[in-house]
């Protein structure tokens, strides 16, 4: 029986916007690319969700004194 398969390059395939230690997370409406943001906002903009990967990504530096922080305090 044949399966359907998808290509690795297919799922390797990502549109999250990620600048340092900042990332706005990619997904899919009726097939049209758009970011999550912050407080459960979307946009559909780019320009905008790399706006806000750079917000977090300072956010997170600014509270940060070493990167092992980064897996043993939650950030606010």
């Amino acid at each position: 029986m044949a399966t359907a398969t998808v290509a690795k390059s297919v799922m390797r395939n990502n549109d999250n916007i990620s600048v340092g230690y900042g990332e706005v997370p990619a997904i899919k409406i009726h097939g049209i690319t758009a970011w999550g943001l912050p407080g459960g906002d979307i946009t559909y903009s780019e320009e905008i969700a790399l706006g806000w990967a750079i917000k977090l990504d300072s956010k997170i530096r600014a509270q940060i004194k070493d990167v092992t922080e980064l897996t043993t305090r939650k950030v606010t």
